[in-house]
């Protein structure tokens, strides 16, 4: 039987994200993200994961606030609340990240949409 797990949302970042790194050297992020569900209606906020470069580039380039494109797959997980009763949490492990804001500084990473960047050349 086939099966399709895939997630799209545009927000705003909720924090930093805040690199860290698994045991075993792994590189990851965790960052919370804001989905305006319209007016009147409070945001959906997402608890967002990412791996390896990825982890690597959103922590370099994403700041709290920024609106984001972010695309990935649902895992859920589960965890015991301070009371001690068992919970489960669905988090969005991303294998896409695009950053739809500048930073302050204007020093986003080029992609493929900007004018003239050509992926085999060298980043200046």
């Amino acid at each position: 039987m086939a099966s399709f797990n895939q997630v799209q949302f545009i927000g705003r970042l909720g924090k930093d994200p805040d690199l860290q790194v698994t045991s075993n050297g792994k590189p990851f992020t965790k960052f919370s993200l804001a989905v305006d569900q319209g007016k009147d209606k409070e945001a959906m906020w997402l608890n967002v994961t990412t791996w390896d470069t990825l982890a690597e580039i959103v922590e370099k380039y994403a700041l709290k606030g920024m609106q984001v494109f972010v695309q990935g797959k649902l895992q859920r997980r589960p965890y015991t609340d301070k009371s001690g009763v068992n919970r489960e949490a669905i988090d969005i492990i991303a294998n896409v990240v695009q950053i739809l804001d500048k930073k302050p500084n204007g020093n986003t990473p080029p992609t493929a949409a900007d004018p003239g960047y050509d992926a085999f050349m060298p980043d200046e």
